[in-house]
């Protein structure tokens, strides 16, 4: 069993209750503007249990199981920087710095070479936030970071209610009930920061453009979420924002009373978004290369041998054959990196209880998926509404698009698990949407 000479201490504990009921303290004040409806009340509720309690699990896995970027890196390094900031109080300035050489100079040991990527060091600097706040707890730490995940995963729900009402317990269940989206998302780290900033630029940018809620607040929250997102992980804006602007773009036609100017939208927007699919492609090699500092920072944990059970095991890597930036080489490994990214680890390709949990939710997933797309209503009402739903073609064009990034830079399932959370509510809710619209096709014939 993995045991680590920093991370979780019996301070955890024992503060944990206090900090704990701050929190609820602020999740209760949240919920009153639920009150007069119980469901939403409830999931609510719900949901904020299910993520503390998985908070408190994580924390110990990753101390004496799996280790991870989590606990060896981010937290790690917080710490470091905290002490930095404690001894000289003129160093806060470091929260403010870019990464570069002169913060990398100032890492810890056996991190050097890691935080010249801004990618890395602004968790970091989340991180050392908290850490200033919490003494440098770890299971405060991800209390602080699960809780804002949750309430970004609130978000998501919320904007998915907000399309299909009747929908709401399935969306519910998409956006904060699947296990390894909670899990991964359960700690300081890059997912975690990417799932809530998600969810919170999907509701907060359609209140602005189009139900014109709080203007100037939802826009720092998205501008906030952008820059969090295009930092850390690039990629995610790239396969992302184009198709949620298209739907909030389609959402504002649809409001649009004149005729001529909708249907001179409903052509040219399209077009557009063709032009920019294209340049995506066209540079896909670069746009890889600035995900492949991932690849690099899970051989950094590897030197605290905490990584290693978990994903950089010889048994748990992978290839889909090499990749050469061409278009040619995209489009041949297009559906293998997408079907890997979405259905993968099987069962058989599982190597600790952690992966086996991730194959079972996959295979449960691929299940679902060929059940309902292998029936001819399921089918057709995927072809037939996925040009004409805007929401449908948001959703399925950014999981496909995400899926093939991390598809083709991804080489091992430990990776896999954590990388792909954020497309995951997404694909599960174009599912039920496909879903339900095939039921309303099959109670209309009959």
């Amino acid at each position: 069993m993995l045991r680590l000479d920093y991370g979780l201490d019996i301070y955890d504990f024992l503060l944990f209750p206090f900090y704990l009921f701050v929190v609820y303290k602020i999740f209760k004040l949240i919920s009153l503007k639920y009150k007069d409806n119980i469901e939403l009340s409830l999931y609510f509720k719900f949901g904020f249990w299910i993520k503390i309690s998985m908070v408190v699990v994580f924390s110990i896995l990753a101390q004496f199981v799996i280790g991870g970027d989590s606990l060896g890196l981010f937290y790690n390094q917080g710490t470091h920087f905290a002490d930095i900031i404690i001894q000289d109080a003129s160093n806060i300035d470091l929260l403010f710095t870019k990464g570069g050489t002169y913060i990398d100079g100032l890492a810890g040991d056996g991190h050097k070479g890691y935080l010249a990527m801004e990618s890395n060091y602004i968790i970091v600097k989340i991180s050392t936030f908290l850490c200033l706040l919490t003494f440098s707890k770890y299971l405060l730490v991800n209390l602080i970071i699960g809780f804002i995940t949750f309430l970004g995963s609130w978000q998501l729900f919320l904007f998915f209610y907000a399309q299909y009402q009747n929908l709401r317990k399935e969306f519910a269940f998409a956006c904060m009930g699947i296990p390894t989206v909670i899990f991964w998302s359960s700690s300081i780290g890059k997912d975690a920061i990417c799932m809530a900033s998600l969810g919170f630029l999907t509701k907060c940018l359609y209140d602005v453009v189009i139900n014109g809620n709080k203007k100037f607040r939802n826009s720092i929250i998205v501008l906030i979420a952008i820059y969090l997102i295009y930092t850390i992980k690039p990629y995610i804006i790239i396969s992302y924002f184009p198709f949620l602007s298209l739907f909030i773009v389609f959402a504002k036609i649809n409001k649009t009373r004149n005729n001529l100017h909708r249907a001179l939208l409903r052509i040219s927007i399209p077009a557009i978004f063709i032009l920019i699919g294209i340049f995506v492609v066209l540079n896909s090699k670069e746009l890889l290369e600035q995900f492949s500092s991932e690849v690099v920072l899970d051989k950094v944990v590897g030197l605290q041998n905490a990584f290693t059970a978990q994903a950089d095991d010889a048994g748990s890597n992978f290839s889909l054959g090499e990749f050469d930036g061409s278009i040619g080489s995209v489009v041949k490994m297009a559906p293998l990196a997408i079907g890997t990214t979405l259905f993968r680890p099987f069962i058989w390709e599982s190597r600790n209880i952690i992966m086996l949990l991730s194959a079972l939710e996959a295979i449960i997933l691929l299940f679902f998926t060929l059940k309902l797309f292998f029936t001819s209503k399921g089918l057709n009402t995927f072809f037939s509404m996925y040009i004409k739903n805007a929401l449908l073609f948001f959703c399925i064009s950014f999981s496909i698009i995400f899926s093939l990034f991390v598809g083709l830079s991804t080489f091992n399932f430990g990776s896999l698990a954590r990388y792909k959370i954020p497309c995951i509510p997404f694909f599960v809710c174009a599912l039920i949407i496909v879903q339900h619209h095939a039921k309303l096709k099959r109670g209309v014939q009959n």
